[in-house]
């Protein structure tokens, strides 16, 4: 089982408004991804920021599909609200996460299946 962070959108994942989260990974990191989703590895810990920061764990997620790459400018404008929710248009969100239109990155889509208040 491998984690993922949400330091931003804690709230929005727990509240079931997050289903998707993109990512600058290495080629390497998203190769482990898809692995593990081939290789029926589906479940994972969600994390309210990096274990070694002092992070908890707050959720687990299950893919809903294979992790895949996407241009940036290919986002489907719907997935705004999938996102968190924390901004208004695409515009806004490039300049949020920091990365032009023609950037390439991880897009993970995937459902809550539990959160540590439902767990512990």
């Amino acid at each position: 089982m491998a984690i993922i962070t949400f330091s931003l959108t804690c709230d929005a994942l727990l509240g079931g408004r997050k289903t998707v989260t993109r990512r600058d990974w290495k080629p390497s990191h998203m190769a482990n991804w898809q692995r593990w989703y081939d290789e029926g590895k589906h479940i994972h810990d969600a994390y309210d920021q990096i274990p070694i920061a002092g992070g908890s764990k707050i959720a687990e997620i299950r893919l809903v599909e294979r992790p895949y790459w996407e241009s940036l400018n290919n986002m489907p404008e719907d997935d705004l609200d999938a996102e968190g929710g924390m901004v208004d248009s695409l515009e806004d969100f490039y300049e949020l996460i920091g990365l032009p239109p023609s950037h390439e990155v991880a897009v993970i889509r995937f459902e809550v299946v539990e959160t540590e208040a439902t767990v512990g």
